[in-house]
């Protein structure tokens, strides 16, 4: 292999040594915050329009051509508000101080977002998390899905609320009682997740190095980005840093690097409208699928005299591969009744659920550089590029604590790097019985 120049010598020294000032800042003030922002408050329907919470205060709940009022002191917002003004609603909010709560799933989530990108206090937020009754009959949900489901979404994704609505033979009581054991007792009232990271420029910075100790006109040419607008920035840069990193030299080390490189993202991006879920990263299909597409490409040039008389049947079985699973990358995707079931009890064994793509594509690592020669080894390939873009990915999500989404990708990677151990224990006591 060709030995790397001096500057992609000096960019690589460059990477290591400000990624670890910046994780040893990073991390201990995000778990931190993390902790605190494990709190959550619960609140019950008085009637169709209004939620008690524990503090006596009411959320009132606004349907499309309601206003907000100078009584309501909280607020959220039901159903399609998409010929509405979202500037209207901004000044009643920050004439009245109102707190406004943007309701997960719901057809008011993108109209919430507008109305607190132009807010003048938009500090003044909170984010829930319900199920209804029409949920629990169309997905046949049982009182143990309904207690995951609250549970991921404390967990998984810091919901500062969670509304009880009425639902027929379940014991919500029950369910309050274990999401209380888990996450304790229920403050008075919701407030939004808190912190930032002050030098998310030096995160920035250290995924610039990665890329200049690859191609160092990239690095070059992508770092002013960040002085025209840092959310792009982040995600150009990174987005090609899913693929150069895969040249590496070091291949054993690409879980921890892409492990790494995810830190480097969620720490440039973390602040406010990030970890309320305001704000996402872009690009998610786009950095799920440019490895694994750079990967099946490069697979077929060099496969291409004995894999042409597959072609057909190898298009065919990409496109839908393909298909389902850019699919299954969003929180809408579709979830069967067995698999929503087999999540839970897997959350159940392993407090957080892993990733099925990095459970399969880390073994497949350790196969792929154990048996690199054999005429299939690049579908090895394929699952570990998939596994690696996966564990990017889970860090892309900055609204989740950063101690689940560490939890979730070190498992999977202790999981490849322990089925590395032991193929090459058993290779080398069948070479030395040869």
């Amino acid at each position: 292999m060709k030995e790397p120049s001096r500057l992609k010598k000096v960019a690589e020294i460059g990477f290591f040594v400000s990624t670890l000032v910046c994780l040893v800042i990073f991390v201990p003030s995000r778990f931190v915050t993390d902790m605190k922002d494990l709190a959550y408050t619960v609140g019950i329907s008085i009637d169709d329009d209004r939620i008690m919470l524990p503090s006596g205060k009411i959320v009132y709940v606004i349907d499309p051509a309601e206003r907000i009022e100078p009584y309501m002191e909280y607020v959220t917002f039901r159903g399609d508000f998409s010929g509405y003004e979202a500037k209207t609603y901004a000044d009643q909010a920050d004439l009245y101080g109102v707190w406004i709560g943007m309701l997960e799933f719901n057809d008011s989530t993108s109209f919430v977002k507008k109305i607190e990108s132009i807010r003048k206090q938009p500090e003044r937020f909170f984010r829930i998390h319900t199920v209804r009754q029409e949920e629990v009959e169309k997905m046949r949900l049982t009182e143990s899905m309904i207690y995951y489901r609250f549970r991921r979404a404390i967990l998984e994704r810091s919901i500062d609320m969670i509304w009880i609505q009425p639902l027929e033979n379940v014991n919500v009581q029950r369910i309050l009682e274990s999401i209380e054991r888990q996450f304790g007792k229920p403050k008075p009232a919701p407030s939004p997740n808190s912190g930032s990271f002050k030098f998310q420029w030096l995160a920035f910075l250290s995924m610039v190095l990665l890329l200049s100790s690859q191609k160092p006109l990239i690095g070059i040419l992508t770092a002013p980005l960040w002085f025209w607008n840092q959310s792009i920035a982040v995600s150009v840069v990174s987005i090609i840093a899913t693929v150069l990193l895969y040249s590496y030299r070091e291949k054993h080390l690409l879980p921890v690097l892409y492990l790494i490189l995810g830190l480097l993202t969620n720490a440039a991006l973390w602040n406010f409208w990030y970890v309320n879920d305001l704000d996402v990263y872009r690009g998610v299909k786009l950095s799920l699928s440019l490895l694994p597409l750079f990967v099946i490409v490069k697979s077929v040039v060099r496969e291409w005299k004995w894999l042409k008389k597959y072609w057909l049947a190898g298009i065919t079985v990409v496109a839908v591969a393909g298909f389902y699973y850019l699919s299954r990358s969003g929180n809408t995707a579709f979830v069967a009744y067995f698999e929503r079931q087999f999540r839970d009890v897997l959350e159940g064994l392993f407090w957080v659920r892993p990733r099925f793509k990095e459970i399969v594509g880390y073994p497949a690592f350790a196969l792929w550089l154990s048996f690199s020669n054999l005429k299939w080894s690049f579908v090895f390939e394929l699952f570990t590029s998939v596994a690696l873009v996966s564990t990017f990915n889970t860090f892309c999500h900055i609204k989740t604590p950063l101690m689940v989404s560490l939890y979730r990708s070190m498992f999977s990677i202790a999981v490849g790097y322990a089925t590395l151990f032991v193929i090459r224990k058993v290779k080398q006591r069948a070479a030395q019985r040869l």
